[in-house]
């Protein structure tokens, strides 16, 4: 069952809320996923709203999401799989770095260009991404209202 992996970056624009949801899933990933725990990393990322975990991390359910981390970490080898959450864990901090730039401020909603990495595979049911890296915040909205360039 083999797979293709690509990186690029997507802009996204994220509420606190979906920030710290997002970072859920993210620290999920790191220390169930990479791990081989599925029911761990089911339970972890359940709850997280669908719309979030289908735009950051290309997953329609959070079983099929474990699916796809669990058959990608069983074929690493040491050093790929260490590789791998490596990237997973810039991609942490940059999350929580965004999470924390909005919390107890002014600002309600940021837009963000994410670096990501998506795993593609023949049986596209497993398909998944992460957050490889730091992003990089464009501009950021102001609870008051109106936009203001980062």
């Amino acid at each position: 069952m083999g797979y293709n992996s690509t990186e690029y970056t997507q802009t996204v624009t994220l509420n606190l809320q979906q920030a710290k949801d997002a970072l859920q899933v993210q620290k999920a990933l790191i220390d169930h996923g990479f791990k081989g725990s599925n029911a761990a990393l089911i339970t972890a990322v359940t709850g997280v709203g669908l719309s979030l975990l289908s735009l950051i991390f290309l997953l329609p359910t959070a079983v099929t999401f474990a699916a796809g981390v669990t058959s990608t970490a069983l074929g690493l080898v040491p050093s790929e799989k260490a590789a791998l959450e490596d990237m997973a864990g810039r991609g942490r901090d940059s999350l929580s770095d965004i999470a924390l730039l909005m919390a107890g401020t002014q600002f309600d909603m940021v837009e963000v260009v994410l670096p990501k990495m998506k795993f593609v595979f023949n049986d596209s049911s497993k398909n998944w991404g992460m957050v490889s890296g730091k992003g990089r915040v464009t501009r950021m909205h102001s609870i008051s209202g109106g936009w203001t360039l980062a």
